[in-house]
Protein backbone atom coordinates (compact mmCIF):
# COMPACT_ATOMS: atom_id res chain seq x y z
CA UNK A 1 0.00 0.00 0.00
CA UNK A 2 1.47 3.30 -0.97
CA UNK A 3 1.35 5.58 1.86
CA UNK A 4 -0.24 9.05 1.57
CA UNK A 5 1.55 12.29 2.71
CA UNK A 6 -1.18 15.28 3.91
CA UNK A 7 -2.09 17.69 0.99
CA UNK A 8 -1.23 20.66 2.55
CA UNK A 9 -1.28 22.54 -0.24
CA UNK A 10 -5.52 21.64 -0.19
CA UNK A 11 -7.42 23.22 3.25
CA UNK A 12 -10.28 20.90 3.61
CA UNK A 13 -11.34 22.55 6.86
CA UNK A 14 -10.96 26.51 8.34
CA UNK A 15 -11.84 28.56 10.91
CA UNK A 16 -11.89 31.63 11.02
CA UNK A 17 -11.96 33.53 14.23
CA UNK A 18 -14.31 31.41 15.43
CA UNK A 19 -15.46 31.43 19.19
CA UNK A 20 -18.23 29.32 20.91
CA UNK A 21 -20.36 29.33 24.28
CA UNK A 22 -23.26 28.09 26.11
CA UNK A 23 -26.17 30.78 27.00
CA UNK A 24 -27.05 28.33 29.78
CA UNK A 25 -24.25 29.13 31.41
CA UNK A 26 -24.61 32.70 31.53
CA UNK A 27 -20.70 32.79 30.77
CA UNK A 28 -18.24 34.05 28.33
CA UNK A 29 -17.35 31.83 25.15
CA UNK A 30 -15.14 28.46 26.21
CA UNK A 31 -13.77 29.01 22.67
CA UNK A 32 -12.30 31.97 22.05
CA UNK A 33 -10.58 33.61 18.46
CA UNK A 34 -9.83 29.67 16.97
CA UNK A 35 -8.39 30.23 13.55
CA UNK A 36 -6.20 26.99 12.05
CA UNK A 37 -6.80 24.82 8.83
CA UNK A 38 -7.02 21.24 8.43
CA UNK A 39 -6.41 19.38 5.61
CA UNK A 40 -6.86 16.72 3.05
CA UNK A 41 -5.33 13.44 4.24
CA UNK A 42 -4.22 15.52 7.93
CA UNK A 43 -4.14 13.31 10.97
CA UNK A 44 -4.46 15.97 13.56
CA UNK A 45 -4.11 15.05 17.57
CA UNK A 46 -6.56 18.11 19.89
CA UNK A 47 -5.27 17.95 23.23
CA UNK A 48 -5.86 20.48 25.98
CA UNK A 49 -6.71 20.89 29.75
CA UNK A 50 -9.98 19.26 31.11
CA UNK A 51 -12.84 22.16 30.43
CA UNK A 52 -11.01 23.63 28.07
CA UNK A 53 -13.44 22.79 24.99
CA UNK A 54 -12.40 19.80 22.80
CA UNK A 55 -15.27 17.91 22.63
CA UNK A 56 -17.23 21.55 22.29
CA UNK A 57 -14.85 21.81 19.33
CA UNK A 58 -15.68 18.75 18.09
CA UNK A 59 -19.49 19.46 17.84
CA UNK A 60 -19.13 22.60 16.44
CA UNK A 61 -16.40 21.44 13.36
CA UNK A 62 -19.44 19.00 12.56
CA UNK A 63 -21.96 21.98 12.60
CA UNK A 64 -23.95 20.32 15.72
CA UNK A 65 -23.57 23.27 18.17
CA UNK A 66 -24.40 26.02 18.51
CA UNK A 67 -27.55 24.85 17.18
CA UNK A 68 -28.44 21.70 19.53
CA UNK A 69 -27.75 23.77 22.65
CA UNK A 70 -28.89 26.84 22.16
CA UNK A 71 -25.40 27.92 21.89
CA UNK A 72 -23.39 31.39 20.76
CA UNK A 73 -21.07 31.99 17.92
CA UNK A 74 -19.30 33.90 16.29
CA UNK A 75 -16.74 33.79 13.49
CA UNK A 76 -16.97 30.94 10.72
CA UNK A 77 -16.06 27.81 9.78
CA UNK A 78 -15.49 26.73 6.23
CA UNK A 79 -15.39 22.60 4.94
CA UNK A 80 -14.24 22.53 1.39
CA UNK A 81 -14.58 26.06 0.94
CA UNK A 82 -18.13 26.67 2.13
CA UNK A 83 -19.42 28.02 5.21
CA UNK A 84 -21.05 25.44 7.77
CA UNK A 85 -23.96 27.74 7.86
CA UNK A 86 -24.76 27.42 4.07
CA UNK A 87 -25.20 23.42 4.22
CA UNK A 88 -28.79 22.31 4.14
CA UNK A 89 -29.53 20.30 7.32
CA UNK A 90 -28.26 17.10 7.65
CA UNK A 91 -25.68 17.45 4.84
CA UNK A 92 -22.74 17.82 6.41
CA UNK A 93 -23.19 14.80 8.32
CA UNK A 94 -22.47 12.98 5.13
CA UNK A 95 -19.12 14.93 4.83
CA UNK A 96 -18.10 14.91 8.56
CA UNK A 97 -18.15 12.07 10.74
CA UNK A 98 -18.09 11.72 14.30
CA UNK A 99 -17.49 8.48 16.79
CA UNK A 100 -17.91 9.39 20.10
CA UNK A 101 -16.18 7.88 23.01
CA UNK A 102 -20.19 5.93 24.34
CA UNK A 103 -20.69 4.18 20.99
CA UNK A 104 -23.98 3.41 22.27
CA UNK A 105 -25.34 7.01 22.73
CA UNK A 106 -25.42 6.82 18.56
CA UNK A 107 -27.13 3.53 17.70
CA UNK A 108 -30.81 3.89 17.37
CA UNK A 109 -31.40 0.34 16.54
CA UNK A 110 -31.64 -3.64 18.23
CA UNK A 111 -28.94 -5.04 15.88
CA UNK A 112 -25.68 -4.34 13.70
CA UNK A 113 -27.75 -5.13 10.57
CA UNK A 114 -30.60 -3.20 11.50
CA UNK A 115 -28.07 -0.25 13.16
CA UNK A 116 -26.29 0.08 10.03
CA UNK A 117 -29.55 -0.02 7.10
CA UNK A 118 -30.71 2.49 9.68
CA UNK A 119 -27.85 5.02 8.07
CA UNK A 120 -28.44 4.14 4.93
CA UNK A 121 -31.90 4.44 4.62
CA UNK A 122 -31.49 8.10 5.80
CA UNK A 123 -29.35 8.66 3.03
CA UNK A 124 -31.67 7.26 0.49
CA UNK A 125 -29.69 3.99 -0.51
CA UNK A 126 -31.92 1.63 -2.73
CA UNK A 127 -33.04 -1.62 -0.43
CA UNK A 128 -31.39 -3.65 -2.89
CA UNK A 129 -27.94 -2.33 -3.02
CA UNK A 130 -28.19 -2.14 0.99
CA UNK A 131 -26.51 -5.90 1.78
CA UNK A 132 -23.42 -5.66 -0.24
CA UNK A 133 -22.66 -1.92 1.60
CA UNK A 134 -23.34 -3.53 4.67
CA UNK A 135 -21.05 -6.13 4.22
CA UNK A 136 -18.56 -4.51 2.97
CA UNK A 137 -17.86 -1.73 5.77
CA UNK A 138 -18.52 -4.83 8.03
CA UNK A 139 -15.02 -6.35 6.28
CA UNK A 140 -13.74 -3.14 6.51
CA UNK A 141 -13.94 -2.89 10.44
CA UNK A 142 -13.46 -7.06 10.84
CA UNK A 143 -17.07 -7.45 11.70
CA UNK A 144 -18.29 -9.32 9.22
CA UNK A 145 -19.73 -12.16 11.43
CA UNK A 146 -21.79 -9.96 13.93
CA UNK A 147 -24.32 -9.36 10.84
CA UNK A 148 -27.41 -10.21 12.75
CA UNK A 149 -25.72 -9.85 16.61
CA UNK A 150 -27.56 -7.95 19.17
CA UNK A 151 -25.76 -4.56 19.75
CA UNK A 152 -26.14 -4.89 23.16
CA UNK A 153 -24.17 -8.31 23.57
CA UNK A 154 -21.24 -6.74 21.47
CA UNK A 155 -17.70 -5.73 23.65
CA UNK A 156 -17.14 -2.37 24.58
CA UNK A 157 -14.34 -2.96 21.62
CA UNK A 158 -17.10 -4.08 19.58
CA UNK A 159 -19.43 -1.82 19.68
CA UNK A 160 -16.95 1.19 18.90
CA UNK A 161 -16.53 -0.61 15.43
CA UNK A 162 -20.14 -0.57 14.67
CA UNK A 163 -20.30 3.03 15.55
CA UNK A 164 -17.34 3.52 13.04
CA UNK A 165 -18.67 1.50 10.35
CA UNK A 166 -21.72 3.32 10.62
CA UNK A 167 -19.96 6.34 10.02
CA UNK A 168 -17.33 4.90 7.64
CA UNK A 169 -20.80 4.28 5.32
CA UNK A 170 -21.22 8.02 5.18
CA UNK A 171 -18.05 8.10 3.03
CA UNK A 172 -17.09 11.28 4.84
CA UNK A 173 -13.76 12.57 4.03
CA UNK A 174 -13.12 14.12 7.83
CA UNK A 175 -14.06 11.88 10.81
CA UNK A 176 -14.03 13.54 14.25
CA UNK A 177 -12.66 10.83 17.12
CA UNK A 178 -13.41 12.07 20.66
CA UNK A 179 -12.20 10.23 23.29
CA UNK A 180 -12.64 6.42 21.44
CA UNK A 181 -10.70 4.62 23.22
CA UNK A 182 -11.31 5.54 26.70
CA UNK A 183 -13.43 3.06 27.54
CA UNK A 184 -12.26 0.22 26.47
CA UNK A 185 -9.67 -2.49 27.52
CA UNK A 186 -6.21 -2.06 26.56
CA UNK A 187 -6.03 -4.42 24.42
CA UNK A 188 -8.84 -3.12 22.65
CA UNK A 189 -7.86 0.02 22.67
CA UNK A 190 -4.64 -0.64 20.32
CA UNK A 191 -6.77 -2.64 18.20
CA UNK A 192 -9.25 -0.30 17.17
CA UNK A 193 -6.51 2.27 16.87
CA UNK A 194 -4.51 0.42 14.67
CA UNK A 195 -7.84 -0.23 12.32
CA UNK A 196 -8.44 3.63 12.60
CA UNK A 197 -4.47 3.63 11.45
CA UNK A 198 -5.49 0.94 8.24
CA UNK A 199 -8.43 3.21 7.36
CA UNK A 200 -6.82 6.24 7.06
CA UNK A 201 -4.25 5.00 4.56
CA UNK A 202 -7.26 3.38 2.58
CA UNK A 203 -9.14 5.88 2.23
CA UNK A 204 -7.05 8.84 2.59
CA UNK A 205 -9.32 10.56 5.27
CA UNK A 206 -8.34 13.56 7.46
CA UNK A 207 -8.86 12.56 11.06
CA UNK A 208 -8.88 14.89 14.23
CA UNK A 209 -8.48 12.73 17.36
CA UNK A 210 -9.49 14.14 20.76
CA UNK A 211 -7.57 12.33 23.52
CA UNK A 212 -6.10 13.12 27.14
CA UNK A 213 -3.09 10.12 26.15
CA UNK A 214 -1.44 10.78 23.45
CA UNK A 215 1.25 8.03 23.61
CA UNK A 216 -0.76 5.18 21.50
CA UNK A 217 -2.07 7.50 18.54
CA UNK A 218 1.62 8.80 17.81
CA UNK A 219 2.39 6.46 14.87
CA UNK A 220 -0.86 7.99 13.04
CA UNK A 221 -0.68 11.71 13.99
CA UNK A 222 1.06 14.42 11.67
CA UNK A 223 0.46 17.53 13.95
CA UNK A 224 -0.59 18.26 17.60
CA UNK A 225 -2.80 21.30 18.28
CA UNK A 226 -2.68 22.32 22.14
CA UNK A 227 -5.83 23.89 23.17
CA UNK A 228 -5.07 26.46 26.21
CA UNK A 229 -7.65 26.76 29.45
CA UNK A 230 -8.60 30.25 28.31
CA UNK A 231 -10.64 28.57 24.86
CA UNK A 232 -7.30 29.72 22.51
CA UNK A 233 -5.25 27.62 20.34
CA UNK A 234 -1.72 27.76 22.57
CA UNK A 235 0.47 25.40 20.38
CA UNK A 236 0.24 23.75 16.93
CA UNK A 237 3.38 22.31 15.64
CA UNK A 238 4.48 18.73 14.44
CA UNK A 239 3.90 16.29 17.97
CA UNK A 240 7.48 15.11 18.19
CA UNK A 241 9.30 18.63 18.06
CA UNK A 242 6.32 20.01 20.75
CA UNK A 243 6.59 17.06 23.12
CA UNK A 244 10.15 17.41 23.19
CA UNK A 245 10.76 21.54 22.69
CA UNK A 246 7.41 22.24 25.15
CA UNK A 247 7.53 19.60 27.68
CA UNK A 248 7.55 21.66 30.71
CA UNK A 249 4.62 24.17 28.85
CA UNK A 250 2.76 21.43 28.38
CA UNK A 251 3.32 19.79 32.45
CA UNK A 252 2.06 23.65 32.95
CA UNK A 253 -1.26 23.38 31.13
CA UNK A 254 -1.86 19.86 32.15
CA UNK A 255 -1.23 18.12 29.01
CA UNK A 256 -0.02 14.22 29.31
CA UNK A 257 3.65 13.42 27.71
CA UNK A 258 4.06 10.67 26.68
CA UNK A 259 5.42 8.10 28.30
CA UNK A 260 8.16 7.70 25.77
CA UNK A 261 10.01 10.79 27.30
CA UNK A 262 9.09 10.85 30.86
CA UNK A 263 11.00 9.37 33.62
CA UNK A 264 8.70 6.06 34.27
CA UNK A 265 8.14 6.80 37.85
CA UNK A 266 5.21 6.23 39.21
CA UNK A 267 2.87 9.51 41.15
CA UNK A 268 3.24 8.28 44.59
CA UNK A 269 5.53 4.88 46.25
CA UNK A 270 2.84 2.20 47.49
CA UNK A 271 3.00 2.30 51.12
CA UNK A 272 2.50 -0.89 53.12
CA UNK A 273 -1.19 -1.20 54.86
CA UNK A 274 -0.76 0.06 58.41
CA UNK A 275 -4.42 -1.62 59.19
CA UNK A 276 -5.29 -5.51 58.61
CA UNK A 277 -8.87 -5.31 59.46
CA UNK A 278 -11.04 -6.71 57.45
CA UNK A 279 -13.86 -4.09 56.13
CA UNK A 280 -15.79 -6.20 53.73
CA UNK A 281 -16.20 -9.74 52.58
CA UNK A 282 -17.69 -11.31 49.71
CA UNK A 283 -18.58 -15.04 50.29
CA UNK A 284 -19.47 -17.70 47.46
CA UNK A 285 -21.37 -14.36 45.76
CA UNK A 286 -23.12 -14.99 42.16
CA UNK A 287 -25.18 -12.70 40.10
CA UNK A 288 -26.67 -13.20 36.84
CA UNK A 289 -29.16 -10.53 34.31
CA UNK A 290 -31.87 -11.95 31.94
CA UNK A 291 -31.06 -14.94 32.72
CA UNK A 292 -27.29 -14.62 31.53
CA UNK A 293 -24.87 -15.43 34.18
CA UNK A 294 -22.37 -12.35 34.85
CA UNK A 295 -20.31 -13.30 38.26
CA UNK A 296 -19.82 -16.70 39.45
CA UNK A 297 -18.54 -17.94 43.15
CA UNK A 298 -16.92 -15.09 43.54
CA UNK A 299 -14.50 -14.62 47.20
CA UNK A 300 -12.96 -11.69 48.35
CA UNK A 301 -12.20 -9.43 51.10
CA UNK A 302 -11.17 -5.77 51.77
CA UNK A 303 -9.10 -4.32 54.25
CA UNK A 304 -9.20 -0.61 56.38
CA UNK A 305 -6.92 1.59 54.48
CA UNK A 306 -6.22 -0.47 51.21
CA UNK A 307 -6.17 0.32 47.31
CA UNK A 308 -7.43 -2.34 45.27
CA UNK A 309 -7.81 -2.14 41.61
CA UNK A 310 -10.43 -4.59 39.82
CA UNK A 311 -9.22 -5.05 36.01
CA UNK A 312 -10.03 -7.18 33.31
CA UNK A 313 -11.74 -6.86 29.32
CA UNK A 314 -14.57 -4.82 28.26
CA UNK A 315 -17.73 -6.85 29.73
CA UNK A 316 -16.36 -9.10 32.58
CA UNK A 317 -18.45 -7.90 34.84
CA UNK A 318 -16.29 -5.74 36.91
CA UNK A 319 -18.95 -2.93 37.20
CA UNK A 320 -21.23 -5.53 38.36
CA UNK A 321 -18.99 -6.28 41.22
CA UNK A 322 -18.62 -2.72 42.40
CA UNK A 323 -22.34 -2.41 42.68
CA UNK A 324 -22.46 -5.22 44.20
CA UNK A 325 -20.22 -3.93 46.81
CA UNK A 326 -21.94 -0.45 47.02
CA UNK A 327 -25.09 -2.77 47.84
CA UNK A 328 -26.76 -0.63 44.83
CA UNK A 329 -27.94 -4.46 43.43
CA UNK A 330 -28.20 -7.44 45.10
CA UNK A 331 -26.41 -11.04 44.27
CA UNK A 332 -28.78 -13.73 43.68
CA UNK A 333 -26.58 -15.82 45.60
CA UNK A 334 -23.68 -15.30 48.41
CA UNK A 335 -22.96 -13.23 50.94
CA UNK A 336 -21.32 -9.42 51.45
CA UNK A 337 -20.65 -8.22 54.85
CA UNK A 338 -19.38 -4.87 55.88
CA UNK A 339 -18.00 -4.11 59.48
CA UNK A 340 -19.14 -7.86 60.11
CA UNK A 341 -22.77 -7.02 59.18
CA UNK A 342 -24.32 -8.40 56.49
CA UNK A 343 -25.35 -5.42 53.62
CA UNK A 344 -29.09 -6.54 53.04
CA UNK A 345 -29.40 -5.41 57.23
CA UNK A 346 -27.94 -2.16 56.58
CA UNK A 347 -30.30 0.57 57.08
CA UNK A 348 -29.95 2.77 53.51
CA UNK A 349 -28.84 5.88 55.44
CA UNK A 350 -26.33 4.39 57.57
CA UNK A 351 -24.86 2.20 54.87
CA UNK A 352 -24.34 5.65 52.60
CA UNK A 353 -22.18 7.16 55.33
CA UNK A 354 -19.85 3.84 55.15
CA UNK A 355 -19.64 3.38 51.35
CA UNK A 356 -19.10 6.19 48.67
CA UNK A 357 -19.51 5.28 44.96
CA UNK A 358 -18.48 7.29 42.02
CA UNK A 359 -20.11 6.19 38.77
CA UNK A 360 -18.83 5.65 35.62
CA UNK A 361 -21.20 8.27 34.15
CA UNK A 362 -21.34 11.46 36.35
CA UNK A 363 -24.67 11.95 35.09
CA UNK A 364 -26.23 9.13 37.09
CA UNK A 365 -25.03 10.85 40.15
CA UNK A 366 -26.64 14.76 39.58
CA UNK A 367 -29.48 15.47 40.73
CA UNK A 368 -29.95 19.27 41.72
CA UNK A 369 -29.84 22.47 39.49
CA UNK A 370 -26.58 23.78 40.57
CA UNK A 371 -22.72 22.88 41.21
CA UNK A 372 -23.36 24.08 44.84
CA UNK A 373 -26.15 23.07 45.59
CA UNK A 374 -24.86 19.04 44.36
CA UNK A 375 -22.02 19.38 46.78
CA UNK A 376 -24.23 20.22 49.58
CA UNK A 377 -26.79 18.57 48.96
CA UNK A 378 -25.90 15.56 51.47
CA UNK A 379 -24.46 17.99 53.94
CA UNK A 380 -27.75 19.37 54.21
CA UNK A 381 -29.52 16.21 54.67
CA UNK A 382 -27.04 15.16 57.24
CA UNK A 383 -28.41 18.71 58.73
CA UNK A 384 -24.83 20.14 59.08
CA UNK A 385 -24.96 23.68 60.46
CA UNK A 386 -25.00 26.12 57.44
CA UNK A 387 -21.43 27.40 58.11
CA UNK A 388 -20.03 23.49 58.40
CA UNK A 389 -22.13 23.51 54.95
CA UNK A 390 -20.15 26.84 53.84
CA UNK A 391 -16.70 25.78 54.58
CA UNK A 392 -16.44 22.38 53.66
CA UNK A 393 -18.72 23.58 50.06
CA UNK A 394 -15.77 25.61 49.75
CA UNK A 395 -13.41 23.17 50.46
CA UNK A 396 -14.49 20.94 48.09
CA UNK A 397 -14.83 23.31 45.39
CA UNK A 398 -11.35 24.83 45.82
CA UNK A 399 -9.59 21.38 45.87
CA UNK A 400 -11.93 19.66 42.93
CA UNK A 401 -10.80 23.34 40.78
CA UNK A 402 -14.60 23.59 40.24
CA UNK A 403 -14.92 27.75 42.05
CA UNK A 404 -15.98 29.01 38.88
CA UNK A 405 -19.26 26.46 38.25
CA UNK A 406 -20.72 26.82 41.72
CA UNK A 407 -23.49 28.58 39.96
CA UNK A 408 -23.53 26.12 36.51
CA UNK A 409 -25.54 23.02 35.74
CA UNK A 410 -24.17 20.08 36.24
CA UNK A 411 -25.36 19.07 32.90
CA UNK A 412 -23.11 21.73 31.35
CA UNK A 413 -20.02 20.41 32.61
CA UNK A 414 -17.14 19.28 30.40
CA UNK A 415 -16.72 15.17 30.82
CA UNK A 416 -13.86 15.53 32.92
CA UNK A 417 -15.45 18.61 35.56
CA UNK A 418 -18.53 16.13 36.01
CA UNK A 419 -16.27 13.23 36.89
CA UNK A 420 -14.56 15.85 39.33
CA UNK A 421 -17.99 17.11 40.80
CA UNK A 422 -19.37 13.37 41.30
CA UNK A 423 -15.97 11.96 43.35
CA UNK A 424 -16.72 15.60 45.70
CA UNK A 425 -20.05 14.84 46.18
CA UNK A 426 -18.95 11.74 48.41
CA UNK A 427 -16.21 13.67 50.44
CA UNK A 428 -19.03 15.14 52.58
CA UNK A 429 -17.87 12.83 55.30
CA UNK A 430 -15.15 10.49 54.39
CA UNK A 431 -16.40 7.19 54.50
CA UNK A 432 -14.68 3.89 55.57
CA UNK A 433 -14.79 2.32 51.95
CA UNK A 434 -14.71 4.30 48.41
CA UNK A 435 -15.41 3.17 45.45
CA UNK A 436 -14.54 4.31 41.46
CA UNK A 437 -15.13 3.10 38.51
CA UNK A 438 -12.90 4.62 36.22
CA UNK A 439 -12.23 7.51 38.07
CA UNK A 440 -9.50 9.33 35.68
CA UNK A 441 -11.15 9.07 32.83
CA UNK A 442 -11.50 12.20 30.93
CA UNK A 443 -9.04 13.93 33.14
CA UNK A 444 -6.04 16.06 31.91
CA UNK A 445 -2.37 15.48 33.73
CA UNK A 446 -3.06 17.93 36.72
CA UNK A 447 -6.30 16.72 37.72
CA UNK A 448 -5.56 13.48 37.67
CA UNK A 449 -2.62 14.00 39.94
CA UNK A 450 -4.95 15.90 41.97
CA UNK A 451 -7.55 12.63 41.91
CA UNK A 452 -5.05 10.52 42.44
CA UNK A 453 -3.73 12.71 45.85
CA UNK A 454 -6.95 12.90 47.16
CA UNK A 455 -6.92 8.92 46.86
CA UNK A 456 -3.66 8.57 48.56
CA UNK A 457 -4.63 10.90 51.25
CA UNK A 458 -8.05 9.14 51.64
CA UNK A 459 -5.83 5.92 52.27
CA UNK A 460 -3.54 7.13 54.65
CA UNK A 461 -6.83 8.34 56.65
CA UNK A 462 -8.15 4.74 56.80
CA UNK A 463 -10.09 4.59 53.89
CA UNK A 464 -10.42 1.14 51.49
CA UNK A 465 -10.32 2.97 47.92
CA UNK A 466 -11.26 0.25 45.17
CA UNK A 467 -11.24 1.48 41.68
CA UNK A 468 -12.30 -0.33 38.22
CA UNK A 469 -9.56 0.73 35.68
CA UNK A 470 -7.90 0.30 32.24
CA UNK A 471 -4.73 2.31 33.00
CA UNK A 472 -2.56 -0.39 33.92
CA UNK A 473 0.13 2.28 35.19
CA UNK A 474 -2.71 3.56 37.86
CA UNK A 475 -3.20 -0.27 38.71
CA UNK A 476 0.66 -0.47 39.46
CA UNK A 477 0.20 2.10 42.26
CA UNK A 478 -2.44 -0.17 44.11
CA UNK A 479 -1.90 -2.72 46.92
CA UNK A 480 -3.42 -5.95 45.53
CA UNK A 481 -5.07 -6.37 42.13
CA UNK A 482 -8.10 -8.28 41.18
CA UNK A 483 -8.77 -9.62 37.45
CA UNK A 484 -11.65 -10.58 36.61
CA UNK A 485 -12.54 -13.41 33.69
CA UNK A 486 -15.17 -15.88 32.75
CA UNK A 487 -16.91 -14.46 35.46
CA UNK A 488 -14.78 -15.29 38.37
CA UNK A 489 -11.37 -13.50 39.71
CA UNK A 490 -8.60 -15.51 37.79
CA UNK A 491 -6.00 -13.21 40.09
CA UNK A 492 -5.77 -11.97 43.53
CA UNK A 493 -2.61 -10.50 44.67
CA UNK A 494 0.24 -7.45 44.58
CA UNK A 495 0.55 -5.78 40.93
CA UNK A 496 4.31 -7.24 40.76
CA UNK A 497 2.89 -10.52 40.73
CA UNK A 498 0.61 -10.59 38.23
CA UNK A 499 3.09 -8.91 35.44
CA UNK A 500 4.62 -12.03 35.62
CA UNK A 501 1.43 -13.83 34.98
CA UNK A 502 1.76 -13.44 30.73
CA UNK A 503 -1.12 -15.99 30.29
CA UNK A 504 -3.29 -14.35 32.85
CA UNK A 505 -2.43 -10.66 31.08
CA UNK A 506 -3.39 -12.00 27.77
CA UNK A 507 -6.51 -13.61 28.76
CA UNK A 508 -7.82 -10.42 30.61
CA UNK A 509 -6.79 -8.40 27.19
CA UNK A 510 -4.36 -6.58 29.57
CA UNK A 511 -1.07 -4.89 28.99
CA UNK A 512 1.85 -4.24 31.41
CA UNK A 513 2.42 -1.30 32.97
CA UNK A 514 4.62 1.47 31.09
CA UNK A 515 8.17 1.18 33.19
CA UNK A 516 8.24 -2.34 31.98
CA UNK A 517 7.20 -2.48 28.36
CA UNK A 518 9.82 -2.73 25.94
CA UNK A 519 8.59 0.00 23.38
CA UNK A 520 5.63 2.15 23.50
CA UNK A 521 4.67 2.05 19.59
CA UNK A 522 1.83 0.48 18.43
CA UNK A 523 1.39 -0.85 14.66
CA UNK A 524 3.83 0.62 12.27
CA UNK A 525 6.26 2.77 12.99
CA UNK A 526 5.53 6.29 12.24
CA UNK A 527 8.26 6.55 9.96
CA UNK A 528 6.69 4.13 7.63
CA UNK A 529 3.41 5.84 8.27
CA UNK A 530 3.83 8.94 6.20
Amino acid sequence: MENVQPDLNKTLLKLRNFSFGYEITGDTYILRDLSFTLHTNEVTLLMGASGSGKSSLALCLNGLYPEAVEGIAKGDIYFNNQNLKDFPKGELAQHIGVVFQDPESQFCMITVEDELAFTLENLKVPTREMPERILEVLRLVGMENHLTTNLHELSGGEKQKIALAAVLLLTPKFILLDEPTANLDPESSIEFISLIQRIQLERNLAILIIDHQADDWLPLIDRLLILGKDGRILIDGPPEKIFNEQDQLLRDVGIFLPKAIQDNQPFYKKGSLQETKTLLTIENLTFQRNQHRILHEINLKLYQGEFVSIVGRNGAGKSTLLQLMAGIISPDNGVITLLNKPLMKWKEKELRKEIGFVFQNPEHQFITDTVMDEITYGMKLTRYAEETVSNRAESLLTQFDLQKYRYSNPFSLSGGQKRRLSVATMLDEIPKLLLFDEPTFGQDAHTTHELIETIMNLKEKGTTIVIITHDMDLADLSDRLFVIGNQEIIFSGEPDCLWQQSEIIKKAKLRLPYHLQNEFRVGVPHDSVH
